[in-house]
């Protein structure tokens, strides 16, 4: 919310400040809208006549009727100014992600201070079933056999977590 607020006052444009509650509404919109399958404008409230309604099929769900959370015009408001929260102006000749890769910079940090697991992940699902048809190992000397695997014979991957990054190994 001060990041957005920040961007706010750096494009110096004439609408107020965000509330805690409207930085939270317009972030629940934004995913929230991606439910229907209308465009954004339609979504604020019905345009059409119940005629119309009964021949077009826009939605499996009825019209969310936004505009009971937030209004239109505060809504464009966030609408346009939320990209511009990562947005470093200073990479934008070398960084060809430069508007966004702020978001993933702080993204990392979070996970790397706040996350802690062990560096190495293995699930059962990791297992990837091989059924050779003419010899035993099917021309791969490195099938495993895991009993406690619902298909034992296979590729066992290994996910390592290190530096925020995954790295999907075989072994």
């Amino acid at each position: 919310m001060n990041k957005l607020n920040a961007a706010v006052a750096a494009e110096k444009c004439k609408c107020k400040k965000f509330s805690e509650e409207e930085f939270l509404v317009g972030l629940g919109l934004l995913v929230g809208a991606a439910e229907f399958s209308q465009k954004g404008v339609d979504l604020f409230g019905s345009k059409s006549t119940e005629e119309d309604e009964e021949e077009v099929w826009h939605s499996i769900s009825t019209s969310p009727h936004i505009e009971q959370y937030m209004a239109f015009s505060r809504f464009k408001d966030f609408w346009r100014i939320f990209p511009k929260i990562y947005s470093d102006e200073s990479k934008k000749d070398t960084d060809p992600w430069y508007q966004f890769s702020g978001a993933i910079e702080e993204f990392n940090l979070i996970c790397n201070t706040n996350v802690v697991c062990s560096p190495w992940i293995c699930a059962d699902e990791t297992m990837y079933s091989w059924r050779p048809r003419t010899t035993a190992l099917g021309g791969l000397p490195n099938i495993l056999f895991v009993v406690r695997k619902p298909e034992p014979l296979g590729k066992l991957a290994l996910n390592e977590m290190s530096n925020s990054t995954i790295n999907l190994f075989f072994v």
